[in-house]
């Protein structure tokens, strides 16, 4: 059966109810004729406007707009408090539209079930609890997590930013400040449950996008409304910019359209990368004409009443409309243009009584019949119902508010005429809240309140009311609180709700004093930030001894991770003077003592913190941080893995990662950096000291990778890890180029000079590799990779004495460094001087058994010496190692063919060859030409190898190519079988080159 089409009256009818914005209903509307694959068509919309200028209303109409054309819509506002509540409410909304997500709904109820089970598990044993409020609120326990303000994610977990990061991702500041994570792993089903609760948004986010694209599907559209987003935007801004444009957790469906409203415009340093695809639609004041529609449609027609209303309202949409409500029918049922606004409000409530209770209810920031009750008494409880149904207080389940606009003229009217009648109803209200809290408190036990939304609910309701009836004394004594309760036990959820409390409250009292504290709180985001606000907040707690130890101590850790080491003492002894037992002033003592190397003592100051406060994560982490630096590792291990336990820090995970390096368990180091990712995706130091594990497992490709996010996110110091990468896999003219670019910039990085070196030596580009070695050497003279490699540059171009003198060098500067003693090794055998090159040899093997270099180096040494098992030993040996090495299959047909004669070495010879051809890429162009005139030469092949001869000499080799290939025909004119006349031949022209080689000791290129 079709659809019955509106009636034409019907259609004037939706029109006439909503006057105005046109422009900005046009916009969304003609978005519904575009097919989203089209470029024209838009995804988010952005109205913007100051309070009362009609945004919640232009949003339901543009809402009933979506409908008309096929949309499932959902709506939020401030009420919610989290991006899984955001996602809940449009779950719910689309259920009710016959679309549930059932996949979601099932993940969310285990969710929460697991929540209520970790915030369980999280409570400590009943303890004596102080008064309520101020410095004597709650004392902070031992298993107090530390979570702190806007931009602090468990002080000093965050090496680089330290104690701060920015409020970029709240829902997880809010999970870092959980304490239930102290125990989660031991009490929870599985993993999965633990990252449920530890990380929400990445388990619930792609349930809840694979179930709404699934709904998606089967409508034309699904458009997302978020009211209000001024409040919501810090809460929601990362998570819907990643859900909309960078698929972190998967992507909106193609037809799903989101619009935002608020005051400001969105911040810049989420959205800036993606303005050209927000349709902004800025609302100002009606136009005269809009204005005088709107009053025409409620039937206010007389031309001196449009007058006063447009003259009192300045065309504001909200009091139009108010003001329309009334339809006055003369100036004077309009009232006196210079009188308040409230007097217009309320124009026409004749009743004395329902003026007083619609003003007493505006004294409350949300209504519901229990907070009406305390605002207005018993005797006018019953005319809640009435209330709800003025035009300015909007309903939502039972639950209302005033228009903002109107709760504000209402405020200003009470607080001007009676400041004693201001004051009384506030603090009775505050006592109502004060009330309810120690009501649920006597069903709880410990500290289970600060993990109870409503009794948090009612502490801030409670906070907002004594700071309106008394801002100055209320003020001093939230700031307590703050500094001594709310910093250790309260969620960043929480914090963030406190914060924007105390400017609400400023501005609704005339307190200059407390909006500042709240706006200066709110725009925390540096670490100067925190150490002003610590400041003052020396100044605002007073004598209160405890209160001033507890700031001194966080200025103090603050100062310690800014490197102001003198002033983070100065704070941490202080705070020790007025409280020997502050656990802030020891941990920042021993940070300090930490960052000047005097270990000893920090662990004095760490192991007290410790056994005062054994979960508090700071300091358990600091002393495993001074463990690894002593090198005592698995007390370092000990420590880090009950930081982590107890609060899923980035910093902490990573100093463990470079623990697990340092022991040289290199897989479980990864495990711990990926893990670090997962916490903090844009940190680039993990990036950079992943890189590093990396490099030592040889997995250059992944390392390259990790330094360009290192360096993309702003790691200078990721500049050396790249080249070294890019070194490795060969691209040599890309990591000279890299190089290139980071010491135009840092000149004196002697790491990326080496680097540069290394690749310039790779691409027979010996002296500007000689440069560049020097130069690194000149700034570092124990530099041992600059030193050992400036050596064989010598070797190659047959300057052996500088080469030696080089490996000396590094070996004076790291005599147990096995690469070094092998390369002298090997280079001494060279030389002639086989005794203390076998000594070398014997050195490193001794120090590292399985070094294949070593071993394929010191078998050659007994092979000229004729220690034939012994070498035989050796080369079996690291064959076994490594069947695939070029060097070690080479000097394998060597030996053979020394011991048993060239025919029964052919076998080996063939298979080197074999292998040549298979892993070419491992030798450069020269050496890849000269072996096989030895191979060649072995197999019989004279006429073959005359053919490489003449074209080794073509490419005009290095001195060791030459010298290689002529000591190796000379090994073989000495192998039984061996014919002299073809490997004379061979030798003629090579000794020709040598010679000119000597002459120059310098390459020909």
């Amino acid at each position: 059966m079709a659809e019955r089409r509106p009636t034409m009256r019907e259609l004037i009818q939706r029109r006439r109810r909503f006057v105005g914005r046109r422009q900005e209903m046009a916009a969304f509307r003609e978005n519904f004729a575009v097919p989203p694959e089209d470029a024209a068509h838009h995804f988010l919309f952005h109205v913007r406007g100051d309070a009362g200028v009609g945004k919640t209303t232009l949003l339901r109409q543009l809402e009933n707009t979506a409908r008309e054309h096929g949309a499932l819509t959902a709506s939020v506002d401030e009420s919610v408090n989290s991006v899984p509540e955001v996602m809940a409410a449009i779950s719910a909304q689309f259920a009710q539209a016959g679309h549930p997500l059932k996949s979601f709904d099932k993940l969310l109820a285990t969710y929460r079930q697991r929540r209520h089970e970790a915030d369980s598990a999280a409570q400590q044993p009943a303890a004596p609890q102080p008064s309520e409020g101020g410095a004597g609120g709650p004392q902070p326990s031992a298993s107090s997590a530390f979570a702190a303000r806007a931009g602090l994610i468990g002080l000093g977990m965050v090496p680089g930013v330290g104690a701060l990061a920015g409020a970029a991702e709240p829902d997880r500041v809010a999970q870092a400040a959980d304490r239930a994570r102290a125990k989660l792993s031991a009490r929870l089903r599985s993993h999965d449950d633990v990252d449920l609760v530890i990380s929400p948004l990445d388990a619930l986010t792609p349930a809840f996008l694979k179930d709404v694209g699934e709904v998606a599907a089967s409508v034309p559209w699904v458009v997302w409304f978020f009211d209000t987003y001024e409040r919501t935007g810090p809460l929601l801004d990362l998570w819907l910019r990643d859900v909309m444009f960078e698929g972190r957790y998967g992507s909106l469906p193609a037809n799903a359209v989101v619009t935002l409203a608020g005051q400001g415009t969105l911040a810049p340093r989420c959205w800036a990368d993606y303005a050209d695809l927000v349709v902004d639609l800025p609302l100002v004041p009606f136009t005269e004409t809009e204005a005088r529609q709107l009053l025409t449609a409620k039937g206010v027609a007389d031309e001196q009443v449009i007058e006063v209303v447009l003259r009192l309202t300045g065309g504001l949409p909200v009091l139009v409309s108010m003001l329309a409500e009334a339809r006055p029918t003369t100036p004077e049922a309009v009232g006196d243009p210079s009188g308040t606004a409230v007097e217009r409000f309320l124009k026409w409530v004749s009743d004395e009584t329902h003026r007083s209770v619609a003003l007493a209810a505006a004294l409350p920031r949300r209504l519901d019949e229990d907070v009406f009750a305390a605002a207005v008494g018993e005797e006018a409880a019953e005319l809640y119902g009435w209330l709800r149904s003025l035009p300015f207080a909007a309903d939502s389940s039972g639950r209302c508010r005033y228009h903002q606009v109107v709760r504000t003229a209402m405020l200003r009217l009470q607080r001007n005429q009676s400041p004693q009648a201001w004051r009384a109803r506030h603090l009775r209200l505050a006592e109502a809240f004060a009330r309810w809290q120690r009501q649920i408190e006597e069903t709880l036990e410990g500290d289970e309140k600060w993990e109870h939304e409503r009794w948090l609910d009612y502490r801030l309701e409670e906070a907002y009311h004594r700071l309106c009836a008394t801002p100055e004394e209320a003020l001093r004594e939230e700031l307590r609180a703050y500094v001594c309760a709310y910093i250790d036990y309260a969620s960043a959820s929480w914090e963030h709700r406190w914060r924007q409390m105390l400017v609400e409250a400023g501005r609704d009292s005339g307190s200059g004093s407390v909006a500042a504290w709240g706006d200066r709180l709110i725009a925390e985001s540096t670490r100067s930030d925190l150490v002003d606000n610590a400041t003052r907040l020396l100044d605002e707690v007073g004598s209160d001894e405890r209160a001033v130890a507890m700031a001194l101590g966080l200025r103090g850790m603050v100062r310690g991770d800014m490197n102001e080491l003198e002033g983070a003492l100065a704070d941490a002894e202080r705070a020790l003077e007025l409280d020997a037992d502050c656990v802030r002033a020891l941990a920042a003592r021993g940070s300090v003592y930490l960052d000047r190397e005097l270990y000893e003592q920090a662990l004095e100051s760490f192991d007290r913190a410790v056994t005062l406060d054994p979960d508090f994560p700071w300091p358990l982490a600091r002393r495993g941080e001074t463990y690894r630096l002593l090198g005592r590792y698995e007390e370092s291990l000990a420590d880090l893995d009950r930081s982590f336990d107890l609060h899923e820090s980035a910093w902490t995970v990573g100093t463990r990662a470079q623990v697990h390096h340092a022991m040289e368990d290199y897989e479980k180091a990864l495990a711990d950096f990926g893990r670090a990712v997962e916490i903090t995706p844009e940190w680039s130091w993990i990036y950079a000291e992943r890189a590093r594990t990396y490099r030592f497992l040889g997995r250059h490709e992944e390392a390259l990778a990790d330094c360009d996010r290192a360096l993309e996110l702003g790691a200078d110091y990721a500049a050396f890890g790249r080249v070294h990468a890019l070194r490795n896999l060969d691209r040599y003219e890309e990591a000279i180029s890299a190089a290139d670019g980071c010491l135009a910039s840092h000149p004196d990085d002697q790491g990326v000079l080496a680097e540069r070196g290394e690749a310039y030596r790779m691409t027979d580009r010996f002296q500007e590799a000689l440069a560049d070695f020097g130069r690194a050497i000149e700034i570092e003279p124990s530099y041992v990779f600059a030193l050992v490699c400036r050596g064989q540059t010598h070797k190659h171009i047959g300057l052996l004495g500088e080469a030696l003198a080089d490996f000396d060098a590094a070996a004076s500067a790291s005599p147990d460094d096995v690469w070094v003693l092998a390369n002298r090794g090997a280079l001494r055998l060279r030389r002639g001087d086989d005794e203390a090159a076998l000594a070398d040899l014997d050195r490193a093997l001794g120090l590292h058994p399985d070094s294949l270099f070593a071993l394929e180096a010191r078998a050659r040494c007994h092979r000229l010496a004729g220690r034939y098992a012994e070498a035989a030993t050796d080369i079996e040996r690291a064959a076994a190692l490594n069947g695939q090495d070029l060097d070690i299959a080479f000097e394998y047909a060597m030996l053979v063919s020394r011991t048993a004669g060239l025919p029964e070495a052919r076998e080996r010879w063939i298979a080197f060859e074999a292998l040549l051809e298979e892993q070419a890429d491992q030798w450069d162009h020269q050496a890849r030409v000269a072996a096989p005139i030895v191979s060649r030469a072995a197999l019989g092949d004279g006429d073959g190898a005359e053919r490489l001869v003449a074209e080794l000499t073509a490419t005009r080799p290095y001195w060791e190519i030459v010298d290689d290939v002529i000591r190796a025909l000379d090994d073989l004119d000495r192998c039984p079988g061996a014919d002299p006349t073809p490997l004379a031949a061979l030798r003629a022209p090579l000794a020709e080159l040598r010679a000119r080689l000597d002459h120059g000791r310098a390459p020909l290129g």
